[in-house]
């Protein structure tokens, strides 16, 4: 599934990225995207310093992960994860995803041409 309206489709209004590019083939996906600064995200989280959660990048990676790649297995686990820099209200970054279908895991990084935000990898066994 590379059309990204299916993909924005997975995300509830005000809570997911802006989808701007899918560029991927069968082991990698690379997506383009904005943080809105109107996410509900970014109410009560640090009021006086909006920043994105980590919980809300690792939410994102899932879902698209599982979307481009897994569709029949379930989450398992997560590991290696580490937030780096802070997202901030209208950060344009890409998610680079890689999948091991061996290893039935997905790993994720987002970043922009100067940051690194967060790593991190999921694994899924079958449903």
């Amino acid at each position: 599934m590379t059309d990204i309206h299916a993909l924005k489709a997975l995300f509830n209004a005000q809570e997911g990225p802006d989808i701007t590019a899918v560029k991927m083939d069968e082991a990698s996906a690379e997506i383009v995207l904005e943080v809105s600064e109107d996410l509900t995200w970014f109410d009560g989280h640090f009021p006086d310093h909006k920043v994105l959660p980590g919980v809300v990048q690792i939410d994102w990676a899932g879902k698209l992960a599982k979307a481009l790649f897994i569709r029949d297995s379930r989450f398992h686990q997560l590991t290696n994860i580490k937030f780096k820099t802070m997202v901030m209200p209208g950060a344009q970054m890409q998610l680079t995803l890689s999948h091991n279908a061996a290893k039935g895991s997905v790993s994720f990084h987002f970043s922009n041409e100067n940051d690194s935000f967060s790593t991190g990898s999921f694994k899924f066994s079958a449903s």
